[in-house]
C-alpha cells in the first residue's frame, strides 16, 4: 500500500514537472521573424555594423498572461537588449513586437552574429537564437575618442586629442580632422593620413594600421564671452565624413590694464595745436592690443598720434592726442580706449582756447630752466677762473 502510494507521487510530480514545461514553451508560437522587413527564418539575412534595424516577431499567444516583456538583443550581450511591453495577452491572438536594435560596431570586415529574442511573463518565458550576417559600411571613419579640457581661459590655447579608426570595408586614404568652435570663429584642421580596415603587422613593423591618433590645438579668442560653446571634431576624406560634438566652457579673461590722462584740461589759443598724453598701463599677464578712438567736435580738431598701440604685459606706453582750434570757445571731447572690440575706458579732455596767443606752461617752463641753467655756467666759470689764481699765491709764498 505504500509503495503504491510512493509511486502514485512519484507520478503526480511528474505530471507537475511536464505540465510546467510545456506551459514554459506553449507560451507562444513563433509565427515569423524579420530584420529590416526580411525574414530571418527564411533568408540568410546580412546587415550593416552600427546601424539601427527593425526588429519585428510575428507570434501567437498560446494561454492568457500578463506583463509580458519582449527584449531583443545581439551576441548574448543582453546588457544593451531592447525591448517592449504587452499588458495582456490573450490565448488564440496574434501579436506583432516591434523593435529597432542597433547593431554592433565593432566587427571584423565580415562576420555573423547570434540575434537573441526573448519573452518574458508571470506564466513563462520563451527565447530563441537566430544567425544574423553582418558586414561594416563601404567607409566609416569612427572618432571613437575624443578628450579635451571641460574648461578653459579666454586668451588661452586648449588641446584636443583624437582617435580615429576605421571601421568600414575599405582603406580611408588622405584623412583629414577638423576641430572648430563655430560660434567663436576658431578653426584647425590635421592631417591624420591613411588608414587600412584591419591591422596588418608583421613583428618588426606596423605600418599599415587601422587606427590613428593625433591632437590639435585651439586659440580661444581673448575676448570670448563667458559662456558655454559647442566643439566640432570632423572626419573627412572623399569617402566619409563623421562628426563628434563636444561641449566646453570658457571664462572671460578679464582685461587687468588702467588708463589715465595725466592733464585733461589745456589753454590754448585759436589756431594753435597742443597735445595730450594718454598713458596705458597693461598690469595684467598677456600682451594686449589697445585702440584709440577721438571724437572731433565742431571747431576743434581731435587726432591720436598711435590710434593702436601694443602694451606688452607688465609694462606701458603713452599715446599723444592732438587738438587743433578753429575758434575761440571751451570745448569737450573725448576718446575711446578699446581693446579687441571691447571698451576699456572713456578719458574725457577739455580745451579752452582764447583769440590771443597764450604763453604755455611748457615755455614758461624752458625759460626758467634756461635761466637757471646760465645762472649755473657763470657761477661755474667763475669758480674756474678763481681757482688758479689761489694755487699760485700759494706757491709764492711757500718761497
Amino acid at each position: 500500500m505504500k509503495t503504491n502510494f510512493l509511486v502514485s507521487l512519484i507520478a503526480v510530480i511528474a505530471v507537475i514537472a511536464l505540465t510546467a514545461g510545456m506551459v514554459s514553451a506553449a507560451l507562444i508560437t513563433s509565427n515569423e521573424v524579420k530584420v529590416n522587413g526580411i525574414s530571418i527564418e527564411d533568408y540568410d539575412v546580412a546587415a550593416e555594423a552600427g546601424e539601427v534595424v527593425p526588429v519585428t516577431l510575428q507570434f501567437t499567444a498560446e494561454e492568457n498572461a500578463s506583463e509580458v516583456q519582449i527584449s531583443a538583443w545581439m551576441n548574448r550581450d543582453s546588457k544593451n537588449r531592447v525591448e517592449v511591453n504587452f499588458k495582456d495577452l490573450i490565448a488564440g491572438k496574434e501579436y506583432v513586437a516591434r523593435l529597432s536594435l542597433r547593431l554592433p560596431s565593432d566587427i571584423n570586415p565580415e562576420e555573423n552574429r547570434d540575434l537573441t529574442l526573448r519573452i518574458e511573463s508571470d506564466n513563462g518565458n520563451w527565447e530563441n537564437t537566430y544567425t544574423l550576417g553582418m558586414q561594416r559600411i563601404p567607409y566609416n571613419a569612427d572618432l571613437i575618442f575624443v578628450e579635451m579640457d571641460s574648461q578653459v581661459t579666454a586668451g588661452s590655447t586648449t588641446s584636443v586629442d583624437i582617435v580615429v579608426k576605421n571601421d568600414g570595408r575599405h582603406d580611408l586614404n588622405d584623412l583629414v580632422v577638423e576641430a572648430s568652435i563655430p560660434e567663436l570663429g576658431v578653426s584647425k584642421r590635421a592631417y591624420f593620413g591613411d588608414l587600412v580596415p584591419v591591422d596588418e603587422c608583421d613583428t618588426d613593423n606596423c605600418d599599415k594600421q587601422d587606427s590613428v591618433q593625433g591632437r590639435i590645438s585651439l586659440k580661444i579668442p581673448s575676448n570670448a564671452k563667458t559662456g558655454t560653446y559647442e566643439v566640432k571634431i570632423k572626419a573627412t576624406n572623399d569617402d566619409t565624413e563623421s562628426t563628434v560634438k563636444k561641449q566646453i566652457s570658457v571664462v572671460g579673461s578679464e582685461l587687468e590694464a588702467s588708463v589715465i590722462a595725466p592733464v585733461s584740461t589745456k589753454e590754448m589759443s585759436k589756431g594753435e595745436t597742443v597735445n595730450y598724453d594718454v598713458v596705458i598701463v597693461n598690469s595684467g599677464s598677456n600682451i594686449a592690443v589697445f585702440e584709440l578712438v577721438p571724437a572731433s567736435t565742431e571747431d576743434l580738431i581731435v587726432s591720436v598720434e598711435n590710434p593702436v598701440v601694443t602694451v606688452q604685459a607688465g609694462s606701458s606706453q603713452t599715446v599723444k592726442v592732438s587738438a587743433t582750434a578753429l575758434k575761440e570757445g571751451t570745448y569737450s571731447f573725448a576718446v575711446d580706449v578699446n581693446s579687441d572690440n571691447q571698451p576699456v575706458k572713456k578719458i574725457n579732455f577739455t580745451a579752452k582756447v582764447s583769440s590771443k596767443p597764450l604763453a604755455s606752461n611748457v615755455v614758461v617752463l624752458t625759460i626758467v630752466l634756461a635761466i637757471v641753467l646760465v645762472v649755473l655756467l657763470i657761477v661755474l666759470i667763475v669758480l674756474l677762473t678763481r681757482k688758479p689764481a689761489r694755487s699760485e699765491e700759494l706757491e709764492e709764498s711757500y718761497y
